[in-house]
């Protein structure tokens, strides 16, 4: 299945682009990662991180990516690592050419993500559907099967994306993912610096929360951070 996903994937960055884009860059400093997870926590709770991330929709249904780069000794000594998410999605809709679109549901996509970081990989496919929902600019579910190369079983991961309207020049974006071994979440408050300067360019000042929490096997970790971030968006 994970020879599928890479198809997809690479098939959907070679079609044209259909009707929308967006790219933003984000830098985020924290020095509260002094927790016990390996994969975010840091020897002196310090990390700087810089994403990228990327959105396009296509005839077929839409695309979306980001990078991680992040500066922070963690606990095996290494400094600098890179973490990027793929997550293409296919719309029924728009493959069959029949409106599934109802008062809530905006539509319903066959849903595939490939993630790589060091020595990690992962690949997932599953349905995902846009709803709807007053307050709110984005609200996406899916429902994946996920393999991992680190565990080497399959598991399940339900991931909810979000972005609210905007408020006085405020608004919230972020996700959840729920697997059967790991909870994970970010969430970040943002304002629009537009709103106070008259800014031709999208600059938001804001922050993000953290939290990460695995059980499995006997073996458990934990942390919490809340970083300062600036978002620029293209």
């Amino acid at each position: 299945m994970k020879y599928l996903v890479v198809t997809l994937i690479f098939f959907f960055t070679l079609l044209p682009l259909h009707a929308f884009e967006a790219t933003n860059l984000q830098l985020l400093y924290s020095n509260s990662f002094d927790g016990d997870a390996f994969i975010y926590d840091t020897k002196d709770g310090k990390k700087t991180t810089l994403t990228v991330e990327h959105f396009r929709t296509y005839s077929l249904g839409d695309f979306f990516m980001f990078v991680d780069a992040t500066d922070g000794t963690k606990f095996d000594g290494t400094t600098s690592s890179v973490y990027t998410e793929i997550a293409p999605r296919i719309s029924f809709s728009k493959l069959l050419g029949k409106d599934f679109s109802t008062d809530i549901v905006q539509d319903v996509y066959i849903a595939t993500q490939a993630n790589f970081g060091d020595d990690y990989r992962a690949y997932l496919y599953g349905l995902g559907i846009d709803l709807n929902l007053p307050f709110f600019q984005l609200f996406s579910v899916n429902i994946y099967n996920k393999t991992e190369n680190i565990t080497n079983d399959d598991t399940y991961q339900v991931t909810t994306v979000y972005k609210s309207q905007e408020l006085y020049g405020f608004h919230a974006t972020g996700f959840i993912d729920m697997t059967k071994r790991d909870f994970s979440t970010q969430n970040q408050i943002l304002f629009n610096l537009d709103t106070l300067l008259n800014l031709k360019e999208k600059i938001f000042l804001g922050i993000e929360w953290l939290y990460y929490d695995y059980n499995a096997k006997g073996t458990s970790s934990k942390t919490s951070a809340i970083q300062a971030m600036i978002k620029y968006n293209f």
